[in-house]
């Protein structure tokens, strides 16, 4: 069965409708917790809230809610009844597989952001700002480093949506223990494999980052080496984690083609 657009809707418009009132909670969900959680930092911190605190928190809840509600996409695979419901019904796997991932992509960074711009327009200016023009985080603004914070969150997201569809129970918890346990393994190998190389102790060896290094001057005296790409070349390393979510994507697709009734 191939894809079909007008199918296609139809699956989309059926999984909103039996699942919105979950989605308006999470919603509401998601939004209390940003707002608890901005709340916090302006009232614990003396200064105004800076746009690089701004990032950080737009950064690191968009990781973890992201990666939460996409695991939970595919969860009616988990329970044998609805397995059947969702796999019996007349739409091809890509259809299938394309609801789940406008929702947890498409439409969760729009629902995102709106909380975000909500919850920060509401609670920032009630900072004391001292006299000065409240300043809030403008995503379209982002500079380079910034917008890797998408190129993050997709590859978190390909990670997060092959753990839903691979993982019938606990998906969350077994997809963010086996990508910790990937990436410390990754890391320790990666960090011997550059002592080898190099001939000494390594800092910093990171997969696909600067590599950190020293010589010992005296007892309390060492001296520095970085090695990195070329300014001009580090849009290279983007190349890293779009094709690995490129990679899981797709390997999440053919997961999904192998489910049976």
């Amino acid at each position: 069965m191939q894809f079909n657009f007008s199918r296609f809707w139809r699956l989309f418009i059926k999984h909103t409708a039996e699942h919105y009132k979950f989605y308006l909670m999470a919603t509401a969900v998601l939004a209390g917790i940003m707002a608890l959680i901005t709340t916090f930092v302006v009232t614990a911190n003396p200064n105004p809230i800076s746009l690089e605190l701004q990032v950080i928190l737009f950064a690191f809840i968009l990781f973890a809610s992201g990666s939460i509600f996409t695991s939970s996409i595919f969860s009616d695979l988990g329970d044998k009844k609805k397995a059947i419901a969702t796999l019996s019904l007349p739409a091809s796997h890509l259809e299938k597989y394309l609801v789940g991932w406008v929702y947890s992509t498409l439409i969760f960074f729009v629902v995102f952001l709106a909380c975000f711009y909500a919850v920060f327009h509401l609670i920032v200016p009630m900072d004391n700002w001292m006299g000065q023009e409240p300043q809030i985080l403008n995503v379209l603004s982002f500079d380079h480093d910034e917008q890797n914070i998408l190129l993050v969150f997709l590859f978190l997201h390909a990670i997060a949506f092959w753990g839903s569809i691979t993982f019938e129970k606990w998906h969350f918890i077994k997809t963010a223990f086996l990508f910790f346990v990937i990436m410390i393994s990754l890391i320790f190998i990666n960090e011997n494999v550059m002592e080898g190389l190099i001939g000494r102790e390594v800092e910093n060896a990171s997969p696909f980052s600067n590599v950190t290094f020293f010589n010992q001057l005296a007892q309390d005296r060492r001296e520095y080496f970085k090695i990195e790409l070329p300014e001009a070349r580090k849009n290279l390393l983007a190349i890293v984690p779009v094709g690995m979510a490129l990679l899981l994507w797709l390997t999440a697709f053919l997961k999904l083609k192998e489910k049976e009734v």
